[in-house]
């Protein structure tokens, strides 16, 4: 027969082995703003030219004043289309 405790072992258990499988739900905002960070600095300085470093500043731009005005789905749509090869 099973008792209560060895029932309770076998979850406690069982939780642990979800918990270490699983990521957790809880999400350090600032760690993933600094990669962002990182990932723009990155992008920012593989250019070379001024030229194609002003172009990247006028994006940057473009998607400050979408924000601004409540546009997120304007990017999103722009950002999608980009991934999948789509043209303007």
């Amino acid at each position: 027969m099973i008792t209560t405790s060895k029932i309770n072992g076998i979850k406690e258990k069982i939780q642990k082995a979800i918990n270490a499988i699983l990521p957790s739900k809880e999400v350090d905002l600032d760690e993933v703003k600094d990669g962002v960070w990182k990932e723009l600095s990155r992008i920012y300085y593989k250019y070379e030219d001024e030229s194609q470093k002003q172009a990247f500043r006028e994006i940057m731009r473009e998607i400050g004043e979408k924000l601004s005005e409540g546009k997120w789905s304007t990017i999103y749509h722009k950002l999608y289309q980009k991934e999948r090869g789509a043209s303007d």
